[in-house]
């Protein structure tokens, strides 16, 4: 059960990975699209930096997501390195909980945001799109955080049990 709830992890990382890629590339190309049409041609594309701004949240949430997989999230963890091994499976499994509870309320509760009917029906003030397409990335990403999160706790729960890592 564990080798398959990994390979889905590892098939939705892959999947935020090239996700990244894309729209990297895309944001790049876009400024210097808006770049030249605005100093060479003297017309800038009017939605530039709206969109601009938008693919660079998804890009931070989306990457938020991508290093809780990899697991390389900035922590301050001197006193946890001082915990004697066993102790220190046991923190880690709770710092795991904790952290995956946290994630899961912070979806839940987007969701909820997000379907509201208000937040529905707001537009964006340059393109006129929804802007709960926009949100809607918060929530997908939170819900691969919590994905990702749940498989890092399964995983220091099995070290926890087993005696090993850490």
């Amino acid at each position: 059960m564990l080798t398959i709830i990994s390979w889905v992890n590892r098939g939705l990382a892959q999947i935020e990975k090239w996700t990244l890629v894309a729209l990297s590339a895309s944001l790049g190309l876009l400024l210097i699209v808006q770049v030249v049409l605005r100093y060479l041609f003297d017309s800038p594309l009017f939605w530039a930096e709206e969109v601009a701004v938008q693919i660079l949240v998804a890009m931070s949430f989306l990457g938020v997501s991508y290093l809780i997989y990899r697991q390389q999230l900035v922590a301050i963890d001197f006193i946890y390195l001082m915990l004697a091994k066993p102790l220190r499976r046991l923190a880690s499994c709770l710092f795991q909980l904790v952290a995956l509870a946290s994630l899961v309320l912070f979806a839940w509760l987007t969701y909820q945001w997000v379907s509201d009917p208000l937040v529905q029906s707001e537009l964006s003030p340059t393109t006129q799109l929804p802007r709960w397409y926009n949100y809607s990335v918060l929530l997908i990403a939170l819900m691969a955080m919590s994905f990702h999160q749940l498989v890092n706790w399964f995983e220091s729960l099995r070290n926890l049990v087993l005696g090993e890592g850490v």
